[in-house]
């Protein structure tokens, strides 16, 4: 019966999708812990944290926050791309298995390397959510989300978690072939996100012609990188691109709220490796080396 799977599961990183995830799974019968950083764990000391706008309600739950690795089930890992360099000896010391969510691809392949494909699996979701500060995050939107193991076999542990995070309200979907998943979301990241960020607009603005075209070529581009080293993708990314633009067109996408927000963005994560492959591939990056550019030209 799988309402006694008991479970300890920690989250690392306090911002927008670890908060969301946080306050969700605490909804289940799971023990959760955010591991915070210590100078955030001043911000979170009487351990509450916000989900705003879920389902029409204002979710606050009470957590356990931690600066230090306990000894859980599954670690939840929800920093920035750019943030997991730093995380990998805490990751190392540990032999729980760890559920990543970041964008692009760098962190997979990142990841894989260092800790080993038997530790890793993958979340790639569409759910919106938004930062508002630290332990406090605004739901954007539902969108699918799908779980896999970097070995490409779903473990008895990965169903546990797949069907805990069921019932904390995300549909969620167990998948062999990860890989090809992460591949998807980096194609429709590296489309939507700089254009919208550099040209500063929400991303129904996506669906004007001269926009439109850009998003286009950026896409026809990654996916040409992936199909040519043999990623086989299991949507196409462009019907996923409209569909995207068409249900998040009120949405500020996370580049460009990081450019406001004076933070670092996740272009090398996403477009950056798309580039860094193609590259060792002696394939051609020309509309993604050029929105690289652009937003380091914007970025602080």
């Amino acid at each position: 019966n799988i309402s006694k799977v008991f479970m300890k599961i920690t989250v690392i990183g306090p911002g927008a999708i670890g908060t969301l995830l946080a306050a969700l799974l605490s909804n289940t019968n799971v023990e959760i812990s955010l591991l915070v950083k210590p100078k955030h764990k001043e911000l979170l000391s009487d351990g509450k944290i916000v989900l705003d706008n879920f389902k029409g309600r204002r979710l606050e739950k009470k957590i356990r926050i931690i600066t230090k690795l306990d000894n859980p089930d599954w670690i939840i890992l929800a920093v920035k791309s750019y943030d997991v360099a730093n995380l990998i000896e805490l990751l190392r010391n540990s032999s729980a298995p760890i559920l990543c969510c970041q964008n692009g691809i760098k962190t997979y392949l990142q990841l894989t390397e260092k800790i080993g494909k038997d530790r890793i699996a993958y979340m790639v979701t569409g759910i919106g959510s938004s930062k508002i500060e630290t332990g406090e995050a605004e739901f954007r939107g539902s969108g699918f989300t799908f779980i896999g193991e970097a070995s490409g076999v779903a473990s008895p542990r990965l169903i546990n978690l797949s069907e805990v995070i069921k019932k904390s309200g995300i549909t969620c979907e167990v998948v062999d072939d990860v890989l090809s998943y992460v591949w998807l979301k980096t194609i429709i990241n590296s489309s939507i996100n700089p254009v919208a960020a550099h040209a500063k607009v929400i991303n129904g603005e996506l669906k004007k012609p001269e926009l439109n075209k850009v998003v286009h070529k950026i896409c026809m581009e990654s996916t040409m990188i992936s199909t040519e080293i043999g990623i086989n993708l299991p949507l196409e990314p462009w019907s996923e691109i409209e569909k995207i633009i068409r249900n998040t067109a009120e949405n500020k996408c996370s580049m460009l709220q990081d450019l406001e927000n004076g933070r670092q963005t996740e272009i090398d994560a996403i477009n950056g490796e798309i580039v860094r492959i193609a590259d060792s591939n002696g394939l051609d990056a020309i509309y993604n080396k050029e929105f690289i550019e652009k937003i380091k030209s914007v970025s602080n």
